[in-house]
Order: C-alpha cells, then structure tokens, then sequence
C-alpha cells in the first residue's frame, strides 16, 4: 500500500538501497518501491507490480521476484531481477535495442535441460514407487462463470500420497529466495526451492505437529505455540531429505520451473515407472457463434450450419495408467481439422492449445469455457475452447471462419492428446452456406 509513512505497508520487501540524496528504494514482491524523494515522507511505487520481464518507462517496467538492489556511480538503480535471471537497471538514459524474443530464448531453460540436469525421482520414499497422479498442469481450478475472477490455473503435478506421510525433496537444491517457506498453518503451506516448488506440506514437523530434529528449518514461536517457519537463504537440501509430512490435502503439489516460467513436471521430469497408456476422453463438441449462441442441428442426422465465424468447444478429460475411473486430469494438447465430407482433410490439424509451459492466468478464460471447474472437491469438467490459442506463443481469440472454408458439407474432427502421444479424435457433420 503506497502513501504516507504511516499508512504505508509492504508485502515482501526483500532488499534494500539508498541513493546520494536519501532516497531508499525497496525491492517488494515483483514491484520496486521508494521511500522520500517528495514533499512529503511517502512510499510510491515506481514499477509495475504485475510479475513480468518488461522494459520501458519506470511506471511500465516489470519484474519477477527482484531480490537485490543497488546505486551505480552514475545513480542508475541497478536491480538483481532473480527469477527473471537478469540485471536491469533504472536510468535516465536510452538502452540499446535488445530483441525480446533473443532474451527469453537466452533465459528460459527447457524441458530436457531440466530433466537432465539431475535425475528424476518420487517426492516419497522408496524413490521409484509409482504413484498417483492427481492433477496436471494447466487445468482449471475453481468454477467459470461470468464475471467471476475466481479461477487459476493449476500450475504444477499433484503426487498422491497418505495423511502425515514424509514428502522429500526430489533432488539437490539450495535455498536461493529470501522467504522461501510460506503460509505457515494452512492447506497452501509451501516451500519454494530456485526451480521446484512443494506445496500442501508441514514444513520440518511430523503429522502432530512436532519439529524434526532438523536445525535448517527455524521455528517462530509465541507463548509456546508454533507461529512459523523459516528456511534460510542459502539453506542445501539434498535429493531424499524429508521436507515435512503431509497435511489433509493428501499429495505433494510439485512445482518444475522457477517462478513465472514453470513447465509442465510429466515433460521435465520423467519419473520414474510412469506411464500412460490411455487416450484422452472426448465427452462432447459444442459449436457456438461469436456472441456465444449454441449452434444445433435442427432434426436428427442433420448437419450442423454455419454461416459465419464460430467457437469449438470440446469437453474432455484424461487419465493415466494407475488413476481411478473418478479420476480426472487435464489434456495437454487439444486442437481442431476440417475435411472434406468424403474425409479428405484440407490443411493440417490445428494444434491451438498446449499446456507444456504454464500460460499467464489472464489466458485462463481463454482456455476454457463456462461451467468449466475441478479442484479438490466437486465434479471435474474441462470445457476447451479449442478455436483459441493458448501457449502456443500468443495467447488469444480465435474463430473458425466460415467465409474461409467454402460452401458445401464438410467434417470437423477435434483431437485431444496427452503428454505420452495417446490421441482421440471425435467427428462432426457440419454445412458451410454462404
């Protein structure tokens, strides 16, 4: 919260510098703040708060968990962006042109660098014991409906496991974040390793809550009683060392990737013993025009007409070898085809959504249509709206365009696959008049 000293607050300030004149500067979550520098004494923000990696005018620039700051001899600021792996910099002075495209090339580590950077084992013990796997990443959590910003999306793989069963950490890695354990106390209480995360865990303490005789993690405590919980920068943990236990969540949320560019942990881990056998399950495909209008048949085995732009809507699940008939997950790739009414196809499949990478939650109604939802308690339904593009590297509406097609019957096939290459398909009669 901006304004003067005493109505101002902070929500994670990590580092701090202070320029010639007395200006502090705070690093804040993704945001870069400063103290003086005015009449008055305030706080002001002088970036974007958004997480991002953008540059231009101070108020537009973004950031991604900056963690270190500092005033050169010129009085630029010069900040350590962590997560985004680069050092900015505030100045009065124009950069040099840098090709954003070369950059995010430059700092995003891929899927197969990531698994072969150490080997992959399960978040329990004995380490290659096959587990369920209860959620992917990019499916919906929470309930589309309109005007409802309650939805996300899920940006990790849920390994099932028992209450107060030990989670351990699936490979090396040392404590980079300042604060790197949070929401102590809660279903969401995590700890958030430079490229893992692990979420729904009791940090350092067993299923009754009592500490491990582990001195990395440092409990707060009032009057006697547990208030938090600290790892502290620079903290070594090794591949097997118990993290916590579980809470009643019942699975470890496993995060791969750093924060802001996590990947999908089927592709950049390959644990061991997993597989999948079955292809994804088409329920339905709906066609709806722009305004979101149903288009149907108007008597039994007639083809559905179009006219005019249209929305694809296909509901579909998958599952993996191992998973329980309930048992529902998200599809990693999802896309339509147009062929001819003998089945010739014109053109190739169009693959517009892909969930390798985990796509900004401003895409989440992008994804997914209303009455999509699945979480921890409910139905799972997962409504795609596969006419739109979702991290394929512009997320954005799109149609199928009529004017584009021709006149005449045609076929639209939609196809839904998973990680392992299962595929499914499902045909639709449709009529282009123009």
């Amino acid at each position: 919260k901006v304004g003067l000293l005493p109505m101002a607050s902070f929500v994670q300030p990590t580092a701090v510098a202070i320029d010639s004149n007395g200006i502090i500067f705070v690093t804040d979550g993704n945001a870069i703040r400063r103290i003086g520098g005015t009449m008055l004494p305030m706080v002001t923000t002088i970036s974007s708060e958004s997480r991002g990696d953008h540059d231009g005018p101070a108020p537009k620039a973004s950031f991604n968990r900056p963690s270190g700051l500092a005033v050169a001899a010129t009085g630029d600021l010069i900040v350590a962006d962590s997560e985004n792996q680069l050092v900015r910099s505030f100045s009065v002075k124009k950069p040099p042109f840098v090709d954003p495209k070369k950059r995010e090339a430059r700092k995003r580590e891929t899927a197969e660098e990531f698994r072969n950077a150490a080997p992959a084992r399960w978040p329990y013990d004995p380490p290659s014991a096959k587990r369920d796997i209860a959620g992917t990443l990019g499916e919906i959590r929470g309930l589309v409906k309109p005007d409802d910003d309650k939805i996300w999306f899920h940006n990790g793989l849920d390994i099932a496991g028992a209450y107060g069963e030990t989670a351990r950490f699936i490979r090396d890695e040392k404590v980079l974040k300042p604060i790197a354990a949070e929401n102590f106390g809660t279903l969401r209480e995590l700890i958030r390793m430079p490229t893992l995360g692990y979420i729904h865990i009791r940090l350092g303490r067993n299923a009754d809550g009592k500490p491990f005789d582990d001195a990395r993690f440092q409990f707060q405590r009032e009057n006697g009683k547990l208030t938090g919980v600290r790892v502290p920068r620079g903290t070594k943990f090794k591949a097997g060392d118990p993290i916590g236990t579980l809470n009643p969540m019942n699975h470890v949320h496993l995060i791969a990737g750093r924060s802001g560019s996590e990947m999908n942990a089927l592709d950049a881990l390959i644990l061991p013993g997993i597989s999948d056998s079955r292809p994804p399950v088409i329920e339905k495909v709906s066609v709806y025009d722009q305004k979101w209008n149903l288009v149907e048949t108007v008597s039994p085995g007639s083809r559905i007409k179009l006219t005019e732009k249209s929305r694809i809507v296909v509901r579909a699940y998958d599952q993996m070898d191992g998973n329980s008939e309930r048992r529902r997950l998200g599809v990693y790739k999802l896309g339509y085809q147009i062929l001819k009414s003998d089945k010739a196809p014109i053109g190739e499949p169009n693959w517009n959504i892909v969930f390798d990478r985990m796509p900004s939650n401003e895409s989440v109604r992008l994804a997914y249509a209303n009455d999509s939802h699945s979480g921890a308690t409910g139905e799972t339904i997962f409504n795609y709206i596969v006419t739109n593009f979702v991290g394929t590297g512009s997320d954005r509406e799109g149609f199928l365009n009529a004017s584009e097609i021709g006149s005449g019957p045609f076929v639209l096939r939609v196809f839904a696959k998973d990680y392992f290459g299962n595929e499914s398909s499902k045909d639709i009669d449709i009529e282009v008049l123009r």
